[in-house]
């Protein structure tokens, strides 16, 4: 329906705004031109209940390529927050988008490492 529709983009604004709150930029790069950042779930959308989706903890704020990288499963992060990569993406591919194995988590709670091995076991491929 149109009210649920609209509850969840207000929801999803919410959660951008809250991970802009806690990031202060890309959780990973710190870039701070918040128009290009994405608000990531960590715990993707359709497999998160109500308060995962909109937990700060379950959020990454990423420039798009490494939010799109995230998002199919071709990078995840470690519970000290470093940069996993998946076998199924060359180095040389991951070097054209800016992506350097060095990279990692601005910084990270314990309340991110539930979400983060659930990326790892479920997402990364």
């Amino acid at each position: 329906t149109i009210t649920r529709i609209m509850k969840s983009r207000i929801g999803q604004g919410l959660f951008r705004q809250n991970l802009i709150d806690y990031w202060k930029g890309c959780s990973v790069t710190e870039c701070q031109t918040y128009s290009l950042l994405v608000a990531s779930h960590i715990r993707p959308w359709r497999k998160s209940d109500n308060h995962q989706r909109l937990g700060v903890f379950n959020g990454l704020l990423l420039i798009p390529n490494i939010d799109k990288l995230f998002d199919k499963g071709y990078i995840s992060f470690d519970n000290h927050g470093r940069l996993i990569t998946s076998d199924f993406l060359p180095l040389s591919e991951l070097k054209i988008l800016g992506v350097k194995q060095s990279m990692r988590l601005v910084h990270i709670d314990p309340q991110h490492l539930p979400y983060l091995q659930y990326h790892r076991d479920n997402c990364l491929l």
